[in-house]
């Protein structure tokens, strides 16, 4: 078990049953609780809300903006505040791991293990949110996809000081060129402090990801 999902299981986030993880009765309750929250809120209320979670003004704003696409995300870092019991920067790198127990996800089927699948809309915000980020953009019937697939399977393995996500290409063309001029996949960004620090296509062997993965952090 990773650190993550060990910090979710030991605050009571998740739990197990019958070889079924899931979110637990009592955090679900609190979540719907933030939901109804959230879904009231104005703009600055919602600021005032994450600012009472988090200290760190640079992620404020994103997160308003990401609640305008997406507000169980602002619910999900009020609830998960009120149950980790850790400095926010230990459990914020957290939150989208949450997307992965909702009950309407988006499509994983290409998505590698580990990898926390996103709409490609709200990659923006994912970007001034997290510092180090690894953007894998899939395609389904796609050989090079596959072969990649099974590539960073191995690479994150283990857990990295960067957060893996992972977008379905096809559906978010438009975003993906205009934002991050991807215009082909399989595709991977690496993004540093906001901005795309490489860009690359197809199939690369696991030495070209892991050096690039290492330089994100010179």
């Amino acid at each position: 078990m990773d650190e993550a999902t060990a910090l979710l299981f030991s605050n009571d986030v998740l739990n197990e049953r019958d070889g079924e993880i899931s979110l637990s009765s009592e955090f679900e309750s609190s979540l719907a609780d933030h939901q109804a929250t959230v879904a009231e809120g104005s703009g600055d209320e919602l600021g005032a809300l994450i600012r009472e979670k988090i200290s760190d003004e640079t992620v404020v704003e994103p997160f308003v903006r990401l609640a305008e696409k997406d507000p169980r995300t602002v619910a999900e870092l009020c609830a998960l505040a009120d149950f980790v019991d850790a400095a926010a920067d230990e459990w914020l790198p957290v939150v989208p791991l949450l997307r992965l127990f909702r009950p309407d996800p988006v499509r994983t089927d290409g998505v590698p293990d580990r990898f926390v699948p996103v709409p490609g809309d709200h990659l923006p915000e994912f970007v001034d949110i997290y510092a180090r980020l690894f953007v894998y953009v899939w395609l389904d019937d796609c050989e090079p996809c596959d072969a990649l697939k099974a590539r960073l399977e191995s690479v994150f393995e283990e857990p990295r000081d960067v957060l893996p996500v992972a977008v379905y290409g096809p559906e978010y063309k438009e975003t993906l060129r205009r934002e991050y001029d991807v215009t082909a996949g399989p595709a991977m960004l690496f993004v540093r402090d906001g901005a795309v620090d490489t860009r690359l296509y197809g199939d690369n062997d696991e030495g070209v990801i892991e050096t690039e993965l290492e330089a994100l952090w010179r």
